[in-house]
Parts: structure tokens; C-alpha cells; sequence
């Protein structure tokens, strides 16, 4: 049976070896090395469970975590939307739609509280996240840079 459902501080344990994954994937996708320190992973995961702007989402099935959506609510006088940071599922599990189901329940929290305004970050190397995210109805509508060195 699958359930979505918010982390709680027991899933601490679950949270870091899909994390640790997560940065892993990511490290190659990059080819650059993120280095996993466990401490900044579990301030991150207590923001997430204790703070009312914080959304932490894991999907399981038959017991077994699949993956983990982490989002955040922005409400100011002006304006309310939501913010996909991070949304991972262990490779062996894509493509059995556990990213649209943590998305959709996402979307469905966020419209209680009427926000109707969905954004999310993405590094364009990440082919089949791109196409997942159109095919949910993400535009994209700027354009990032960056650049790390300067040189003359």
C-alpha cells in the first residue's frame, strides 16, 4: 500500500540515507563533488518538520521509502506561492510515478491555504526531472547563470 505522508522527527534516519543518495546522484549529474556533512542535514530536516513555512513529504510503499519531496511556503502581504527546494526518489523507483503522486499531495496542501503559485528549481542537465516538470505543467520562464571562477 503507498501513503504520503509529512516527516516526523522518527524518520530522521530515513531522511539522511536519502539525502546522503540525493547528493550523491546529484555530485555525478554535476560532476562536481557535494560533500555529505551530516550535521547541516539534520538542522535541515528539524526546519523542515518544526517550521510552519517547512514541507517534508515522504512516500512509501509496502513499508519502504521511495523518495522525498521538501518545499516551502512564501506568504507575505503581497504575494503567496510555493517553492519546490528538493524533490528526490531512490533511481531504482523512477518512473513508477512516486515524483507526480509527492507533487500532486504538494499542490493539494498548498491549495488549503490558497496558493496557487508553484516554483521550482532545476539544473538543466536533469533531462528526465525537465520532462517530468512539463509534463506537469511547469513553464519555464527565466533563465539562471552562474559562474563560479573569474578570470580575465
Amino acid at each position: 500500500m503507498m501513503s504520503i505522508r509529512r516527516a516526523n522527527k522518527k524518520d530522521i534516519n530515513e531522511y539522511l540515507k536519502l539525502k546522503k543518495e540525493s547528493l550523491k546522484e546529484y555530485s555525478k549529474l554535476i560532476k562536481e563533488k557535494i560533500k555529505f556533512v551530516k550535521r547541516y542535514i539534520i538542522k535541515e530536516f528539524n526546519d523542515a518538520i518544526s517550521k510552519k513555512n517547512e514541507i517534508l513529504l515522504l512516500i512509501k510503499e509496502d513499508n519502504k521509502t521511495k523518495g522525498y519531496l521538501l518545499g516551502t511556503l512564501v506568504i507575505t502581504p503581497y504575494y503567496k506561492d510555493a517553492y519546490i527546494g528538493d524533490l528526490f526518489i531512490y533511481k531504482n523507483n523512477r518512473k513508477k510515478g512516486y515524483a507526480t503522486k509527492l507533487i500532486k499531495k504538494f499542490i493539494d496542501i498548498c491549495a488549503k491555504k490558497s496558493i496557487k503559485k508553484y516554483r521550482l528549481g532545476i539544473n538543466i542537465k536533469n533531462k528526465d526531472a525537465l520532462g517530468l516538470y512539463k509534463k506537469l505543467g511547469f513553464k519555464i520562464i527565466r533563465y539562471e547563470m552562474e559562474k563560479r571562477k573569474w578570470k580575465n
